[in-house]
This record gives structure tokens, C-alpha cells and sequence, in this order.
């Protein structure tokens, strides 16, 4: 009996973003080419490819985000093997929780109405705040869900809301709590 080494997807992400960060660690010019693709500018991003497509294995679907978040990787550097994985929405709450403002609840609750197209800008906002004021952002997990973003169920923009308001599944809807009690 052989057993298949399946890995899941952010996993596999994971180990895409560290051969990423590692071929960058000591390369300035690379690590300044892809903080310039956070401009939006075409012609950065495929300055890029080569620092980029090697590593993705023939991954041609969803290039423009990888791309995306390799450049917030370079922009932002985080530990990428982060147990446990947590949701961009996560991040966003601890960003609204450090800044006691309106702000980053705002823009948060704009982002989850953005089109695919549309998310880099209010997204690398975000990321900027959240650098300044040091908040955890798990890119693998970013990369997996921005690849299912345009999913018809919108289960990512859920699971980022939920993450963001503190929404937790009750653990046993069999059992009565105290008020059904009464």
C-alpha cells in the first residue's frame, strides 16, 4: 500500500513563496523590481517574470496574483510557515484593533465588495498600514484565497468577514445552551 504525499494548497504556496523570498533575501535589484509592480504598472510586472515564473512550476493560471503577492512579500517580509494559518481578515482585525479607528474597518468592509481586478490597490493600503504597525499577514493563505476570490459562493470574502469580526462556529449544536433552557 503506497500512500500519495498530498499537500494542501497553502502548503504548497508556502513552499512556492520561500524558494520566492530565498531567491530575493540578498538581491536588492530584485527585491526594488517587485515592490515596483505594487504601482500596478504592466510593464513591472513582467520585469518580474523571471524572478517569479521559475518557481511557479507552469502555474499559468492566477500569474497576476502571485505576482501580486510576491511583491507584498518583498514590500513586507513575513515568516511564511505560520501555524496556524490565518486569514487576511485576521490580519485586518488586528490592523482595526492597533489603530482604534474607523479606518481600517472601512476599507476592510470596501475590500470585501472588490472585484478580483480591482484588489491590489485596496489591498497593498492595507498591507501598508499593517507593516507600519507590524501585523502578522499569512501569505500563503493570501495566495489561496485570492485565487479563489471570484469563487460564485464568495466563501473567502465569508471566511475574511468572519475572521474579521470575531465570528466563532458554535462547537456542539446539540447540546442546549442556558438561555434554551430557561
Amino acid at each position: 500500500m503506497t500512500t500519495t504525499d498530498k499537500k494542501s494548497p497553502t502548503e504548497g504556496a508556502r513552499k512556492i513563496l520561500e524558494s520566492i523570498d530565498r531567491n530575493i533575501k540578498n538581491d536588492n535589484g530584485a527585491k526594488a523590481s517587485l515592490k515596483r509592480v505594487l504601482t500596478g504598472e504592466p510593464r513591472h510586472i513582467r520585469a518580474v517574470y523571471s524572478i517569479v515564473l521559475p518557481y511557479l512550476g507552469g502555474i499559468e493560471y492566477n500569474l497576476d496574483e502571485w505576482i501580486f503577492v510576491a511583491a507584498l512579500l518583498a514590500y513586507y517580509p513575513q515568516k511564511l510557515d505560520r501555524t496556524p494559518s490565518k486569514n487576511f481578515g485576521s490580519s485586518a482585525s488586528g490592523l482595526a484593533s492597533a489603530t482604534n479607528s474607523e479606518g481600517a474597518d472601512r476599507r476592510f468592509r470596501a475590500l470585501l465588495d472588490t472585484s478580483l481586478e480591482d484588489i491590489r490597490s485596496p489591498l497593498s493600503a492595507l498591507v501598508r498600514q499593517m507593516k507600519i504597525k507590524e501585523i502578522a499577514i499569512d501569505y500563503p493563505k493570501l495566495i489561496v484565497d485570492l485565487c479563489q476570490w471570484n469563487h460564485s459562493a464568495q466563501y473567502v470574502q465569508d471566511q475574511w468577514a468572519k475572521s474579521f469580526w470575531g465570528y466563532q462556529a458554535p462547537k456542539d449544536d446539540s447540546q442546549p445552551t442556558a438561555e434554551s433552557n430557561n
